[in-house]
């Protein structure tokens, strides 16, 4: 099959994923706050739109897979004996697509169209990919959106990355930006445009600005931007391969929004455009499959002073692993309710070593001997669980202590290190 039979059959089958989820769509309108969600984001988007959503998205940003048939990891650091410390490597998601161009189509074709239905009449959706894939989805986006509502190619250029020997070095992503009608509302901003020699023209009409470097005119931003990514010594980072920076999703956020107005990522890995839409009076909802991606988005929203929803998909799936809670006291309130302070007396990791480098697996086993508390790194609090667990309070296990305001059935779940989380029991 050619690669242009591949991407129609993957359209064809990835419509027809798209029908058989899509479900009806709600009169009534319960537009989300902020909040994040744990599953596929087919799922999440189908219950957006049976609560209403439809045409509410201001902006819908994604950065799914890149069909890189590659697996990417993340780093977090254990202590082992003596005080030593190591980095340990581990995987955070999988971008193989069992190597078939056309189950990749399939699978972006229906989140696309999906993301078509939540997309407001004026709003801008921003696909972030590279070399390997863009060039397929624009021609998919073409199909779904329509080619004449192609608004933009924004070429994101950054110093990092590899090189090879018989290529030019890759240096840029590409972000495709589509609307959905011609009424779409984008905040093109302005930068300096330095004049030849950087001296003044003084051209009649033209407002010129001076600064140490010489004299520029200010222009409409260009479609090539210059943002360093996210580097190892960067106040931001969060250890993800992929991480974006929060200065791309702020000028992403910034040209497509207004304050108040609702961001969708559906592919929200460690959370840089939801805490960029925090941080800009914005209301986000994100979702990723994976745990660690979940995990390490709680925790910078958390730090940022977000407050949000978080739920699952699915309860947390059982671990061999075992998270011990010890309630310290259990104090009744005026109204009823309780005032919970807790400690996290015993934890037993469930560590898939095969997610793991080979060379780090010994540091893995040598941290465990020495101190195996240290690889639980958060615990969630449902402090009124009805069956179904939804996170209102999180807490971080090293600097933190456990204390939150239940009416007696509190549910905690502890998460540790590689985002893996573990239904605690509280005695």
């Amino acid at each position: 099959m050619t690669t242009i039979e591949q991407i129609l059959e993957g359209i064809k089958k990835g419509r027809a994923l798209y029908e058989s989820v899509r479900g009806s769509v709600s009169l009534s309108t319960e537009l989300p706050g902020n909040e994040l969600f744990l599953g596929d984001n087919l799922t999440y988007m189908k219950e957006l739109l049976e609560r209403g959503c439809s045409g509410a998205f201001k902006l819908i940003y994604i950065d799914p897979p890149f069909f890189t048939r590659s697996s990417f990891n993340a780093s977090v650091k254990v202590t082992g004996a003596e005080g030593k410390s190591y980095r340990i490597h581990h995987l955070a998601y999988d971008d193989k697509f069992d190597r078939n161009l056309e189950y990749y189509i399939e699978n972006m074709t229906a989140r696309l169209l999906m993301m078509k239905d939540l997309l407001a009449d004026d709003g801008l959706m921003w696909v972030h990919l590279d070399w390997h894939s863009s060039h397929y989805i624009k021609l998919v986006l073409d199909e779904l959106m329509g080619a004449g509502n192609f608004v933009n190619e924004i070429v994101w250029c950054y110093k990092s990355g590899g090189s090879g020997k018989k290529h030019f070095a890759r240096k840029h992503d590409t972000i495709l930006v589509y609307s959905k009608t011609k009424a779409y509302h984008i905040n093109v901003p302005t930068e300096k445009s330095y004049n030849r020699d950087y001296k003044a023209y003084r051209f009649k009409g033209v407002k010129e600005y001076q600064d140490e470097k010489g004299w520029y005119t200010l222009v409409n931003m260009k479609d090539v931007w210059n943002i360093d990514m996210v580097g190892r010594t960067s106040a931001e980072r969060t250890g993800y391969a992929t991480q974006k920076p929060l200065e791309l999703a702020r000028r992403i956020i910034e040209a497509s929004t207004e304050e108040g107005d609702l961001v969708g990522d559906f592919f929200c890995g460690s959370g840089s455009v939801l805490e960029a839409s925090y941080e800009l009076g914005r209301v986000f909802a994100g979702c990723d499959s994976e745990e660690l991606a979940a995990a390490m988005s709680r925790k910078r929203l958390k730090k940022a002073g977000a407050e949000f929803r978080f739920l699952r998909e699915t309860e947390a799936s059982g671990r061999t692993g075992r998270a011990d809670i010890t309630v310290i006291s259990r104090d009744e309130l005026a109204d009823g309710r309780y005032l919970y302070r807790c400690s996290l007396t015993d934890f037993v990791p469930d560590i898939e070593t095969g997610s793991i480098r080979m060379k780090d697996r010994a540091y893995v086993d040598e941290a465990i001997v020495s101190d195996r508390l240290q690889f639980a790194d958060h615990v969630m609090v449902d402090p009124d669980f009805d069956g179904k667990f939804e996170c209102k309070y999180i807490f971080d296990i090293k600097s933190e202590e456990i204390t939150f305001i239940s009416d007696g059935r509190p549910a905690l779940t502890v998460v540790d290190i590689f985002g893996r989380e573990y239904a605690a029991e509280v005695n």
